[in-house]
């Protein structure tokens, strides 16, 4: 007789948008013939999700599944992180690069198989000052302008505010002073961009630092000085190869910690969302999260 294994599932209604209000029924039509019974969480506001997380890692709830984008996965990692509670993922958001990362199929009834197999990973988070975790990539300067325009426009479809944002950030960006630590190494100048990224890609497949491996202890650190903007749509295609370290002024790196500072307040968003403002630092909790990954163990 198959074991029924009973989850929470975390539902974003407004994941991709609005495609999670539409497919989440479907998903627990497929779970429970995964044979997983689940109980579904709406989410009402930001942060819901984190907090009925938080409540049930507290009482040693074994599995929760996050049924959404990356902004629904770091709200449950931010409930569970640190406990013994599992997390499934079932892909419903516009860009799923940790899903992706875990080789978790975006098809949801191989999505809700690969939590019946329950192959369980675990793998680092990444801290932010001592307040919130990320799993995947956090972004400071050129792209994090972007995430905050289509954040204002969540009415709107979620790619094409991320390319209006993009279009409109490509015409009236310009580069920001920073002082970066991290090791034995100090950056203080002008970036386009800074990427903090625990898995390879953020953006919808864009390999933005493609060493990164999440299970090292380690934040790879993809470092864009100030860049002619004649040049940036030479330097896209590259990104989504992994190759773009070849340009001058584009440097990788990788710490356990990184202290960022500037003159001028600056947003860091990850994994989606806004997280906070300089000044800041990220450190890695090494392998702090449980994951149900996918059939190669989570190698995209």
């Amino acid at each position: 007789m198959k074991k029924t294994i009973h989850a929470k599932l975390f539902v974003n209604p407004a994941a991709g948008g609005s495609k999670c209000r539409k497919s989440y029924r479907a998903v627990v039509r497929k779970l429970t013939e995964a044979g997983i019974m689940c109980d579904v969480v709406l989410s009402e506001y930001p942060g819901h999700i984190a907090d009925v997380a938080f409540d049930l890692a507290a009482t040693g709830f074994e599995t929760v599944i996050a049924c959404g984008g990356d902004g629904t996965i770091n709200e449950v990692i931010n409930g569970i992180a640190g406990t013994n509670t599992v997390m499934g993922i079932v892909p419903l958001g516009t860009a799923n690069d940790f899903a992706a990362n875990m080789a978790i199929s975006k098809n949801i009834k191989r999505a809700c198989a690969i939590i019946k197999q329950r192959q369980v990973k675990k793998i680092d988070v990444v801290r932010i000052n001592n307040d919130k975790f990320f799993v995947g990539t956090a972004c400071l300067g050129f792209d994090a302008e972007i995430a905050a325009f289509a954040s204002r426009r969540r009415n709107l479809c979620p790619f094409l505010t991320h390319v209006l944002g993009g279009m409109v950030k490509y015409i009236s960006y310009s580069p920001k002073t920073v002082d970066i630590r991290f090791e034995d190494q100090k950056y203080f100048g002008d970036i386009f961009l800074v990427a903090f990224g625990n898995i390879k890609t953020y953006a919808k497949g864009m390999k933005i630092t493609p060493k990164a491996v999440p299970d090292d202890a380690l934040l790879d650190i993809c470092l864009i000085t100030r860049m002619p903007k004649w040049k940036l749509p030479f330097v896209i295609p590259s990104v989504y190869k992994g190759t773009h370290a070849k340009y001058k002024g584009i440097t990788m790196h990788q710490a356990e910690a990184v202290y960022v500072q500037t003159s001028t307040p600056m947003d860091l968003y990850a994994d989606g969302d806004f997280m906070t403002t300089t000044p800041f630092r990220l450190n890695v909790v090494p392998r702090h999260l449980n994951v149900i990954v996918g059939p190669d163990g989570g190698k995209p």
